[in-house]
């Protein structure tokens, strides 16, 4: 009687053991990954909602393509910038990389290391097949037709890079914190009720000793509201260095203009600018500039701000994690009739018309570059940036592509004067370094804009002038090995090779002729010279 149990111990445990293998062998995912090429791609967006968004369109990817494998690596921002360059100089960089211009000490990547999409993004996207975009040049699927990749090209007339989202900044509310503070629901039109409410948040903080701050703080946050903010007074301006009439500047022209003594850190509108600055830096916690954009996040959603100032790709992430109610408005424009700052509006500016971002740009590296290229036309098709919307919640970057209902107000913007350029703290590495450095004489409780801007024009001199040096310097960098490229497209005769030959040779020209533009800017003055 004793050893029934046991034997029906054993049978039950052979039992569980070959169901087991049943399920291996007829349900899971195989053991061993059959598919021949496993390609990479990485970036920094690890917030809430790209991840997913990716994951599911290299799903539906490899359904369509079985013998490709697609990796995502997620990297975290405050790594991204060792991390990209150890990998491409070491030769093991993904396949598909993320870059970005304002990536400070990174502005030559895109000439040493990625392989330009021109020849590509001239042609139909194949994905496209049977959607409103059929037939349509690549290039011509996205919103903006790729106003950020060509404006950023270190090859002036080639495309290197495709994005797969479009992007706007909001000002996120803690709406329970504001009302207890203001005592109403929140709202303010001008830009001078937005200064009184942050001026009573101030207040409520200094009376109750709570650590409140009007705005999250941190570099990243910072940042993206300074350049809203102070883009505004910058704007005639700009205007005024805009020789071509192309509505916006490319670092260059801005870092030129200051050499040949068309603007300085006094200048009126400059001077303008960096008091609106100033004013915002005392609504957010001291020390600001330290932190980076996940410390904003967790003040934010720790109730010890009102305001979360970010991005429409930080909405998602707020939307699931916030315990309170967020409402989504519109930062306040400075306009003429400002009390503070008006006198040097030219009028309101406009938020453009959706750039597209997150850009991804092919390693030249890349053992299977076919297939990388493959799956970015699959990414940005009509159906895959449409997936990648839908689960990421963020916005899409192809005409075509559905935008799901909760953050369609996201696509709307306001109409002004093109704003042309960010403001003069991100024009080049040098520039950005001694911002950083003398910002505490600007923001700090003894600093002042007179000290700031006046310390500015003893050390910004040296940095514009090195900034441009290496803008020249990359430029040629890129034109020296074409010349062998050209050659050998000229003597083949496959598809496409006459077409990528005059491209190269007209970009090759039109860099050649940047790079002496510069050194002769760079002659003309002696301005920064040691």
């Amino acid at each position: 009687m004793k050893r029934a149990p046991k034997r029906l111990s054993l049978v039950l445990l052979v039992a569980a053991y070959v169901g087991s293998i049943w399920w291996v062998v007829t349900r899971a995912d195989p053991i061993t990954e059959k598919r021949p090429v496993t390609i990479r791609i990485a970036h920094w967006q690890i917030e809430r909602g790209p991840p997913e968004g990716i994951d599911a369109a290299i799903k539906r990817y490899e359904e369509l393509n079985p013998h490709v494998k697609v990796e995502q690596m997620l990297i975290p921002g405050a790594v991204y910038k060792q991390w990209l360059r150890t990998n491409l100089a070491g030769g093991t960089g993904a396949d598909l990389i993320e870059w970005g211009v304002w990536l400070a000490g990174q502005k030559d990547v895109p000439a040493r290391y990625f392989e330009p999409l021109t020849a590509e993004l001239a042609q139909p996207n194949p994905y496209n097949a049977g959607t409103s975009q059929e037939g349509i040049a690549w290039e011509n699927t996205f919103h903006d037709r790729l106003l950020g990749p060509r404006r950023d090209s270190p090859d002036p007339g080639q495309v290197y890079g495709v994005t797969l989202t479009e992007v706007s900044v909001r000002l996120f509310c803690n709406v329970k914190l504001y009302r207890e503070i203001m005592g109403e629901d929140p709202d303010f039109e001008r830009y001078d009720d937005f200064r009184r409410v942050l001026a009573r948040i101030n207040e409520f903080a200094k009376k109750t000793g709570r650590p409140i701050h009007g705005l999250a703080g941190s570099r990243d946050n910072g940042l993206w509201l300074t350049q809203t903010v102070w883009g505004s007074p910058l704007i005639e301006l700009n205007h005024s260095f805009d020789d071509a009439g192309y509505l916006y500047l490319y670092n260059r022209q801005v870092l030129a203009a200051y050499l040949e003594g068309r603007w300085t850190y006094r200048h009126p509108n400059v001077l303008a600018g960096l008091k609106v600055v100033r004013e915002l830096s005392h609504s957010m916690k001291p020390g600001y500039l330290q932190l980076r954009r996940d410390d904003a996040m967790l003040e934010f959603f720790s109730g010890n701000a009102v305001f979360l100032f970010t991005g429409t790709w930080d909405a998602t992430t707020i939307r699931r994690t916030a315990a309170f109610d967020v409402e989504v408005m519109r930062l306040p424009q400075l306009l003429p009739d400002d009390p503070e700052v008006g006198d040097y509006i030219m009028g309101p500016g406009g938020e453009g018309m959706g750039e597209t971002s997150m850009a991804m740009y092919l390693n030249n590296a890349s053992p299977h570059k076919k297939e990388a290229i493959d799956f970015l036309r699959f990414l940005t098709s009509v159906e895959g940036n449409q997936i990648f919307s839908a689960h990421s919640l963020w916005l899409p970057a192809i005409n075509g592509a559905e935008i799901p209902e909760p953050i369609r107000a996201f696509r709307s913007y306001r109409q002004g004067y093109a704003l042309g350029q960010a403001p003069y703290d991100l024009i080049g590495s040098e520039v950005s370094m001694q911002w950083d450095q003398n910002f505490h004489l600007l923001s700090g409780e003894q600093g002042s804009v007179e000290k700031f801007s006046a310390q500015l024009g003893e050390v910004m001199p040296t940095a514009i002038r090195t900034d441009l040096e290496n803008d020249a310097r990359n430029m040629l960098i890129l034109v020296k090995p074409q010349d062998a490229l050209i050659a050998a497209y000229a003597r083949q005769n496959a598809e496409g090779d006459e077409r990528r030959r005059r491209d190269m040779e007209m970009g090759q020209t039109m860099s050649e002729g940047l790079a002496l533009q510069m050194k002769l800017q760079l002659q003309r003055t002696d301005i920064g010279r040691p």
